[in-house]
């Protein structure tokens, strides 16, 4: 069973219309911010050329992707 198939599942079990409420005005929030989320990205979307975004990827593969020493 998905989560999205769980969820449905257990709010359809609820018979409680003030938690329905509740429920209902938290999904509300979350979408709030998701949606805040994806504005504060958006402004930085197409602000690196392709070379400078390889060279970032070069950087972070080079220094990040290997463990240096004992741990």
């Amino acid at each position: 069973m998905t989560v999205k198939a769980q969820l449905i599942a257990e709010i359809e079990e609820i018979d409680n219309p003030i938690a329905l409420v509740q429920i209902f005005e938290i999904m509300q929030l979350i979408k709030q911010n998701i949606t805040k989320n994806n504005t504060l990205l958006s402004k930085f979307a197409g602000c690196l050329s392709d070379e400078d975004a390889q060279d970032m990827r070069s950087i972070v593969n080079n220094e990040f992707n290997a463990i240096e020493g004992e741990w």
